[in-house]
């Protein structure tokens, strides 16, 4: 008994092998119990027909099940490697690897061997290796209709099918055939087909076989069928063509006659008003337009007299023509543009359809894209545009600005709309016209080039954008004004507060000067006057009673004081130091007439960083210092004296030292025994929250310490603000 190997990756088997082989897999494989898609994909099997890989499913196909069959070759393509192979149960697609090589020819028998596939839209068969068993016949093939082939199932089969050829066409070197079958259209790839052959073929109705192709997406989704044919000997011409087609005008093209020239072949003259970069163009007899689309582009410009043999086909409003091929007859100039307007355009597209117009518009945005620049226009209160199609922009289109007003040369094509009810009349004078009008749902002008755009008229310099810039200027400029307006009132209100306290200031000094004026005048000159007189009476008192003695003393002493404290006070009203300048250049000025006058040496000194203390702190320091002057020159015998300011961060520092006699301190120090002065200088710094200290003993001079931190000086910086004129005008309280 001859072996039978079960590997699943070898299918190679002897003769007798062969059919134990089909007696064991193939017959169940041909009638199995259960589909082939619902078996697992690790069993045991070997595919040996074309209808077994395409009931595959495509999650199982991919699991490379092993192949092996025997059929015919429909088709191969030995540049892309693709074969297509049918047997007694189906056509299938092979897939042929680059390294087979082998004499593969349509007709003859194979055996092919390899694995299955997915595909990219049904199951397909991996060749790794084919073997050509010798000569066969073609398979009768099954006729199909154009609506099967749509269907996508007969992919890979090999059919038969019966059109008329509409045109021929090379694509990368190959011939095509284009093939109408009950108004739907089908691409023909015939090996071997030359271009005289093709063109014998326009025209005729013929019945081919070949192969079916699949054009798919990437969703394996069937796009459009196609067909592949081996050899001319494929092709049969079931009808010839009619004879030489017949030559008409473009306006007769549509109109009621006899012959109708609907789907049939025709001839038409005409001037081309646009080529488009695809190789379709727009050609124009007279006051009539016709759009044609090739089957084999021809380079041709605008003026180009041409004959263009084609299938009259319905257009959105006009007849175009379809699978034309281009004779040039002659080249020329374009005819002249028929002056238009958009109202008239919107309410007859029929009667410019395809034909060049001239028309004025305004350009309200320009859009570019891949091969295309668009232009949006506004005329008679609609939109339309206007492109030119290009595979590089033209830079010209970007010079022109946005509001110009331009005119328009290019050819008129219309857009019906998608719902149109027939016989019912949209518009167009509805009562007077009983012709069912649908209006276009967008129009469009085709440009050639940028000479097709004049610039009637550049856009005003008020635009839209440029008033809207300037409502912005003029709006931040009321603002700022309205800024500026209210800083100005704050900073005229502080110069009017700074004004009036000048002022004020100036009426309270001149008060204080003529007070000071009449307390000289009277009450200084009566004291002196006192004095005087008490003097004089002293001194012929030689011989009087101590008693009246000791009491003339007294009250010469008392009428001094009087005098002192007079004249203190006049000199306190005419002080205009603290007004004029600081603390420390009021002290210097305060000491500077003192050092003079008596001879002692008065040295002011100030540190750290000098700032405005409050009006009646300042004052107070200053009659401190005043009054701690008048003492030491009148009875410490000082030869130098220290006045010692220091800023600190936290505290102000006042020092005085003079390196007099000095004195028991705690032997004096009583108002009562008329130390006055000291009193004073303590009222002074209990006013402005200071701490006074006082040190001094018999040979070692006097030293007075005055300290105020910044909260004792903020405690009273509100008082003091309430109090400042009036201490100005009376330092020395009661």
């Amino acid at each position: 008994m001859p072996k039978v190997s079960l590997n699943p990756f070898n299918c190679r088997l002897s003769a007798g092998g062969l059919r134990m082989f089909c007696f064991l897999f193939v017959f169940p494989a041909l009638f199995p119990a259960e589909p082939l898609s619902a078996q697992p994909a690790n069993a045991l099997i070997c595919l040996t027909n074309a209808q077994q890989v395409r009931e595959l499913d495509p999650e199982i196909a991919v699991k490379n099940i092993p192949v092996r069959m025997s059929g015919v070759v429909t088709y191969y393509d030995a540049l892309l490697f693709n074969l297509f192979f049918q047997d007694g149960t189906a056509g299938i697609f092979v897939l042929v690897a680059p390294d087979i090589s082998t004499n593969i020819v349509a007709g003859r028998i194979i055996e092919v061997e390899g694995v299955s596939d997915k595909g990219d839209y049904a199951p397909i068969v991996k060749a790794s290796a084919i073997r050509v068993l010798g000569e066969g016949q073609l398979p009768v093939p099954h006729r199909v209709s154009i609506d099967q082939l749509f269907t996508g199932l007969e992919d890979g089969q090999w059919i038969e099918v019966i059109g008329v050829v509409r045109s021929a066409t090379i694509l990368e070197g190959r011939h095509y055939l284009n093939l109408a079958m009950n108004g739907q259209r089908v691409m023909t790839y015939v090996r071997d087909l030359n271009e005289s052959d093709a063109m014998k073929l326009i025209n005729t109705t013929i019945r081919l076989r070949g192969v079916c192709y699949s054009r798919y997406n990437m969703k394996r989704q069937l796009r459009v069928p196609w067909l592949a044919v081996s050899s001319l000997a494929n092709i049969v011409v079931e009808q010839p063509s009619p004879g030489l087609p017949e030559e008409v005008s473009i306006a007769s093209l549509a109109q009621f006659n006899s012959s109708g020239y609907y789907g049939n072949l025709v001839k038409v003259g005409g001037v081309v008003t646009l080529q488009k970069p695809d190789g379709t163009l727009f050609i124009q007899n007279q006051r009539y337009g016709l759009y044609v689309q090739v089957a084999q582009p021809v380079r041709l410009a605008p003026g180009d007299h041409v004959m263009v043999s084609g299938y009259s086909a319905l257009g959105q409003y006009v007849p175009i023509l379809e699978d034309a091929t281009v004779q040039l007859i002659s080249h020329g100039e374009p005819p002249l543009p028929i002056p238009a307007d958009l109202a008239t355009l919107l309410n007859a597209p029929e009667n410019f359809e395809g034909v060049l117009v001239h028309l004025k518009a305004s350009l309200m945005n320009l859009v570019e894209s891949a091969g295309r620049q668009t232009l949006v226009l506004q005329s008679s209160n609609s939109i339309f545009t206007a492109n030119i199609e290009n595979a590089q922009a033209d830079e010209n289109f970007k010079s022109l600005k946005l509001g110009s007003e331009i005119a328009l040369t290019g050819v008129f094509a219309a857009q019906p709309p998608e719902k149109w009810v027939p016989g019912v009349a949209q518009s167009r004078e509805i009562l007077v016209s009983t012709i069912p009008y649908s209006p276009p749902e967008s129009v469009q002008i085709l440009l050639r080039s940028y000479a097709d755009v004049t610039v009637i008229r550049q856009p005003p310099w008020w635009t839209l954008s440029r008033l809207l810039w300037m409502i912005g200027i003029m709006t931040l400029i009321l603002l700022a004004g309205l800024v500026w307006v209210v800083v100005l009132g704050r900073r005229v209100r502080h110069q009017t507060r700074i004004i009036e306290e000048k002022i004020r200031r100036a009426g309270v000094l001149e008060e204080r000067d003529r007070i000071a004026r009449e307390f000289h005048d009277t009450l200084e000159q009566e004291l002196a006057a006192i004095t005087i007189q008490l003097d004089a009476v002293e001194a012929q008192l030689n011989g009087s009673p101590e008693t009246v003695r000791r009491l003339l003393g007294l009250a010469r002493n008392m009428s001094r004081r009087s005098l002192s404290e007079a004249r203190r006070s006049v000199w306190d009203l005419r002080s205009h130091l603290l007004e004029n300048s600081d603390l420390t250049a009021a002290l210097t000025e305060m000491a500077a007439p003192l050092s003079a006058a008596s001879g002692v040496e008065i040295v002011v000194q100030s540190t750290g960083v000098p700032r405005k203390l409050p009006a009646i702190t300042e004052h107070n320091l200053l009659r401190v210092t005043q009054e701690a002057l008048a003492n030491a020159l009148k009875h410490s015998g000082a030869k130098k004296i220290i006045v010692a300011l220091n800023y600190g961060s936290s505290q102000i520092q006042l020092r005085l030292h003079d390196d007099g006699n000095g004195f028991d301190f705690l032997a004096v120090g009583q108002a009562s025994s008329g130390h006055f002065g000291l009193l004073d200088m303590r009222e002074r710094a209990e006013k402005i929250g200071a701490r006074f200290s006082l040190a001094s003993r018999p040979g070692h001079g006097t030293e007075i310490l005055l300290l105020i931190t910044d909260v004792t000086a903020n405690d009273f910086r509100a008082a003091s603000n309430r109090t400042s004129a009036q201490n100005r005008i009376l330092p020395n309280e009661k």
